[in-house]
């Protein structure tokens, strides 16, 4: 029962044999997947999820041989507890419970996706207001599933603004399933371009509905997220796809091509060194107090990185993060956080002097990347020319006299990306030097076995080794000096962990110092997305220098073929993973995991666009 709306979540019956009555029939399942590359199902209500458990269950038995994506909209999501409790009814779906528990995002508005059965399945969760975050969606849906609560009892998921988005995602063909048979939910859908007919109910309920879309519109009252007319999306590819750089932002996107059954090659320059070689990674999000467009994207990313499939099994001894505070203002920052955020204490607790992580930790990077990679043809590759031929990119290693082909090509090398092409206009990629660590965890006496963020941070252990760290020291040019450790740095990063711990770092504890270059924004967003042609840009929204609310100057038109992921900073194992998913989607077609608002947020464009507004 649901509290909130004094309703049941499913049928007193048999639940089970109810989703495969009203919602697994009413749309024809499994023969409507069958023989289809990607089939997306859209849900209002996700509940106890069971609905997307035994859907799971049925298209693995079906014996599809595509994906399923499975999208669902949560205003009152349940902690992970109560959902192993609601799951204990049912023993024959506790093997796809299990997975989903473990993968149960905190309860933290935004998009959370989750990949199962080795990237076959995608569970998009959209916690938060339902029309809000429907309206946020970028996807085409190929079945509904209408099952919020009773209309009677929560008539907000059946309103005109929730019909609005059933029918702007859509398209023709589109099916839908309800266990209602409401006389106002049937005419809303049949003014929304659905053919709606009554069917037999289950249980108790005589009737339902079940229908399929004609003619649906993207209708003009529909409360559809406004995205700037220059943030444009990559142009869908057929691949092959070519990724250069093997960092944890290229991996990422490698990896989400390849789960997609794209082929992909991923090159990388033995001498262009990446900051993704750092020791080990620490993962902590970056909190944002308020109500800024993007502040979901900190979590969303946190949460997704923590049970990405290729993470597992690469984290540190002891799990978790304390975030120690420095400060009374830090202190009352951190309390205003927790109770904004509102998370289960499997996810934060706050004792007053320290926020802990317990979901958090540190990962070890190379396995980590290795993982990512696995499958997945990897080349030493130093380009020396880039260019297109016609519809197809060639590139070229003019040592070995080897060239590689694609129809795509994604740049995801750093701060190396903006000497990869000159000809080729690239966003603003800020150096900055960095050094750690490498201490011996059995000489570090006191020091708590967890990791640890008070500006810096330490590690928890892996394989007996803690990475401490780290410095921030902005660039203008790179130099191969930056990727040199200096005693002087390795005494500030100690000073720090003193000040912070009041701890000191015994002389026998240092192993080994690292020292690389991070590439970062003026923002601290990460670029992802197309390639523009800047001269051009600059001449399109000229406009706006003199107004900057100007419309109407047309969508930015991308180069052909050519994609960029870059820009993440410190961030790198928490963003490259949930960035990966976006590129990859954008490019295969595919629901975006994350909301339509944040395209210009991440967009190699934004710097371009608002450097012309200022220009006035």
């Amino acid at each position: 029962m649901s509290t909130a709306f004094d309703d049941v979540y499913y049928s007193a019956d048999n639940g089970l044999e109810e989703t495969k009555h009203v919602f697994l029939h009413g749309i024809g399942a499994p023969d409507v997947w069958m023989g289809r590359d990607h089939y997306v199902i859209a849900e209002t209500g996700f509940g106890t999820g069971l609905n997307f458990l035994a859907t799971w269950r049925a298209f693995k038995e079906s014996g599809a041989k595509g994906r399923l994506t499975f999208i669902s909209a949560e205003g009152f999501p349940l902690t992970e507890d109560a959902l192993r409790s609601a799951h204990e009814t049912f023993p024959e779906i506790a093997t796809y419970s299990q997975q989903l528990c473990a993968a149960w995002p905190p309860a933290s508005d935004g998009f959370h996706p989750r990949i199962f059965e080795d990237g076959r399945i995608t569970l998009l969760l959209l916690f938060g207001d339902a029309p809000n975050a429907l309206s946020r969606l970028n996807a085409k849906v190929d079945a509904w599933f209408l099952d919020g609560f009773a209309p009677a009892k929560n008539p907000a998921m059946w309103s005109a603004e929730i019909l609005d988005q059933v029918a702007r995602l859509a398209k023709p063909g589109t099916k839908l399933a309800t266990f209602t048979a409401a006389g106002f939910v049937r005419r809303g859908l049949s003014e929304r371009g659905f053919e709606i007919v009554k069917a037999p109910g289950y249980g108790r309920k005589r009737e339902r509905l079940i229908g399929e879309a004609q003619a649906p519109l993207p209708l003009t009252q529909c409360t559809h997220s406004t995205v700037p007319e220059w943030a444009t999306l990559p142009p869908q590819s057929e691949g092959p796809f070519v990724v250069v750089g093997a960092g944890v932002a290229g991996r990422s996107v490698a990896y989400a091509l390849a789960r997609r059954g794209k082929a992909v090659t991923l090159l990388h320059d033995p001498a262009s060194p990446s900051a993704s070689t750092v020791p080990a990674a620490i993962l902590a999000p970056r909190f944002i107090l308020g109500e800024q467009s993007h502040a979901d994207f900190f979590t969303s990313a946190y949460a997704f990185a923590l049970v990405h499939p290729s993470f597992a099994g690469h984290w540190a001894d002891v799990a978790s993060v304390d975030l120690l505070t420095k400060s009374d203002a830090a202190r009352e920052r951190y309390s205003k956080l927790v109770a904004h955020l509102n998370w289960s204490t499997d996810w934060l607790t706050w004792d007053g002097e320290t926020l802990h992580l317990p979901r958090g930790g540190a990962i070890a990077t190379q396995s980590a990347l290795n993982a990512l990679t696995a499958d997945i043809d990897m080349r030493a590759f130093r380009i020396d020319a880039l260019e297109q031929v016609g519809s197809i990119w060639r590139l070229t290693d003019h040592t070995t006299g080897e060239s590689i082909e694609a129809a795509h090509v994604v740049l995801a090398t750093g701060v190396s990306t903006v000497g990869v092409d000159q000809s080729l206009s690239k966003p603003e990629i800020r150096p900055n030097k960095g050094q750690v660590e490498l201490l011996r965890d059995d000489e570090l006496g006191h020091a708590p076995p967890v990791s640890l963020n008070y500006g810096g941070y330490l590690t928890a252990a892996t394989a007996g080794i803690r990475t401490l760290g780290s410095t921030f020291e902005k660039i203008v040019e790179v130099r191969e000096r930056d990727y040199a450790p200096n005693d002087t740095s390795r005494i500030a990063i100690e000073e720090q962990f003193s000040a912070a711990t009041g701890l000191r770092i015994p002389a026998t504890a240092h192993r080994a110092s690292w020292a690389g270059v991070r590439a970062t924004t003026a923002d601290h967003m990460p670029y992802v997305g197309a390639l523009y042609n800047t001269n051009q840009i600059l001449r399109q929204y000229a406009a706006l220098a003199k107004d900057a609310k100007t419309v109407k100057l047309g969508p930015s038109e991308p180069l052909s073929g050519i994609s960029v992921l870059t820009g993440l900073g410190a961030k790198g194992f928490q963003y490259g993973p949930i960035l990966g998913e976006f590129l990859a989607a954008s490019l295969c077609g595919d629901p975006l995991p994350l909301p339509e608002d944040h395209i210009a947020a991440l967009h190699p464009l934004r710097q371009v666009i608002k450097a012309i507004k200022r220009s006035n």
